[in-house]
């Protein structure tokens, strides 16, 4: 499976506010569930044959979106996983975390580091992501995949 369809299909996926998608095919299945505001976007990936070949993603329907808790919800930014890995929100055991509720971040901000493959690699927002942390949406050691929503900026 080319990474570039899944990646379209979770693009797809979030600028459309799905909650969810299935793609099958001869020999791929694909699953993507969008459970809450702060719960990760898991992807199934499942090869029934020994080699998988690139399949093209089907045109998907729109679902309903999934309720906010108040209207202030509605415009919060996310900050997501764009790598799966260890989340981890502070340098160090013994330091404070690196952003906590209510914390002005902006693109130069460092929010956590995710461990991958033995790398460390800092995230920070988006650019055009800047405001407060409204809320933190993953636990220190948590395993996140692409897509995870870390933080929730306001």
């Amino acid at each position: 499976m080319d990474i570039k369809v899944l990646k379209e299909i979770t693009k797809i996926m979030k600028d459309n506010d799905l909650i969810e998608v299935e793609v099958e095919a001869k020999d791929l299945k694909i699953k993507l569930r969008k459970a809450a505001a702060c719960a990760p976007v898991p992807a199934l990936v499942q090869a029934v044959a020994a080699a998988a070949a690139p399949v093209a993603a089907p045109a998907l329907a729109a679902a309903p979106a999934a309720p906010t808790k108040n209207a202030d919800e509605a415009n919060w930014k996310q900050i997501t996983s764009p790598i799966p890995g260890t989340v981890y929100l502070k340098p160090n055991p013994d330091a404070a975390n690196f952003v906590a509720e209510g914390t002005a971040v902006d693109a130069a901000k460092v929010v956590c580091l995710i461990e991958a493959m033995k790398v460390f690699n800092e995230i920070k927002p988006d650019a055009g992501i800047t405001g407060q942390i409204k809320r933190i949406c993953v636990k220190d050691g948590q395993a996140v995949e692409y897509g995870t929503v870390l933080f929730l900026v306001g």
